[in-house]
C-alpha cells in the first residue's frame, strides 16, 4: 500500500504523511452540521470508524459519487501520489458541492481525530513514486541533506493501517493539547536500506477571518529507526551517526526542536470536510486526502 502525502515543507505548505490507533472517546461538538441527516434519511452511511463517533451522519449521495468518481481515477488503481492536473476536474467538482453543502470549511466538531492518508497531488520536492533528499524530508535539518529516501513505507515497517495524522488532544502535544497536530511518516534510506519513521509535533489554529482555513504551526520532529536489531541500527548509525553528533547512542533518534521565532508555519484550505473525509488544498494549490480511521 502506498500512502498519502509524506515528505514534509520548509514553510508555506502542509503535507500529511504512519502506528496503533490511539484510544479516542465519542464526543459530539456544537453545531447544526453533526446531525446533518437522520438516520433514515436516504444517504450514504460513512466507514465505521466514522459511524460509531458520528451514527446520525449520512453523506449527500452526489458528493459520494464525486468521491467514488475521484479515487476511481486514483487510488482503486493503485496511485497515490500523482500531478494535480491530473485530478483538476475532480477538484472542480468537489470544490462546488462542498459549498453548495455548506462542508467548504473547517467544522470543530469534526476536526479533531486520528486519519490516514489516502491521496496526494504533492509532487514538489518528491517524485510520483515518493523519492525525495533527506533535507526535504525533515526541513533541512537532518544531514546529510543530499541523501535520498523513499517515503510510503508503513507497510514494509509493518504499521499499514494505522492513522499516519492526528488533530487535537489524540496528537499529544504537550505545548497545547487542545491544539495538538501530529503527523508521521514511515521511510526508507535507499542507500543504506534501512527503514526509518519521522514523528513531527504542530499546533492548529482556525482562521478567525476565513473559515475555510486551518494554520499549521511546525514544533519540532524527531526521526529513529523502526527496528531496533542490530543490523538496522548498524546501518541507521553508519548512514547518519557521523553527521548528527547529537544522535542518542541508544535508540538512534534524532530529535530537532524549533525556537519560536523560526517555526515553520504553512496553511490548509479545506474543500470538503465531513466527519469521514478531509479534502484540503495546501499553499501550492495541491490537495491531500484524509480520511478518518
Amino acid at each position: 500500500m502506498m500512502r498519502a502525502a509524506t515528505a514534509l515543507p520548509s514553510t508555506g505548505t502542509i503535507s500529511n504523511t504512519a502506528w496503533p490507533l490511539p484510544k479516542r472517546a465519542a464526543r459530539c461538538g456544537r453545531g447544526k452540521l453533526v446531525c446533518h441527516a437522520a438516520p433514515s434519511s436516504s444517504g450514504v452511511a460513512p466507514n465505521k470508524a466514522t459511524a460509531a463517533l458520528f451514527p446520525a451522519y449520512r453523506r449527500d449521495p452526489e458528493l459520494q459519487a464525486a468521491l467514488d468518481a475521484l479515487f476511481a481515477d486514483t487510488t482503486d488503481k493503485g496511485i497515490r501520489r500523482l500531478p494535480h492536473a491530473d485530478v483538476q476536474h475532480h477538484v472542480e467538482r468537489l470544490i462546488d458541492l462542498g459549498r453548495r453543502l455548506g462542508l467548504n470549511r473547517v467544522h470543530p466538531q469534526w476536526n479533531d481525530g486520528a486519519f490516514w492518508g489516502r491521496l496526494t497531488t504533492l509532487t514538489s520536492g518528491i517524485t510520483t513514486d515518493n523519492v525525495a533528499t533527506l533535507g526535504r524530508l525533515t526541513f533541512n535539518r537532518v544531514q546529510p541533506t543530499g541523501i535520498m529516501v523513499q517515503t510510503d513505507q508503513a507497510e514494509a515497517a509493518g504499521v499499514p493501517e494505522g492513522p499516519d495524522q492526528w488533530k487535537g488532544p489524540e496528537a499529544a502535544a504537550c505545548e497545547d493539547p487542545a491544539r495538538g497536530y501530529a503527523v508521521t511518516t514511515h521511510f526508507r534510506l535507499l542507500e543504506a536500506d534501512v527503514l526509518g519513521a519521522m514523528h513531527v509535533q504542530a499546533l492548529y489554529e482556525a482562521d478567525g477571518e476565513d473559515p475555510e482555513k486551518l494554520w499549521i504551526t511546525f514544533t519540532g520532529f524527531s526521526i529513529e529507526p523502526v527496528h531496533k536489531d542490530a543490523d538496522s541500527m548498524a546501518r541507521w548509525r553508519g548512514a547518519l551517526a557521523e553527521a548528527n553528533p547529537d544522535m542518542d547512542p541508544v535508540s538512534g533518534r534524532i530529535t530537532v526542536s524549533f525556537e519560536p521565532a523560526k517555526r515553520g508555519r504553512g496553511s490548509l484550505r479545506y474543500i470538503l470536510m465531513d466527519p469521514e473525509w478531509q479534502l484540503a488544498l495546501g499553499g501550492s494549490g495541491a490537495l491531500t486526502c484524509m480520511q478518518r480511521v
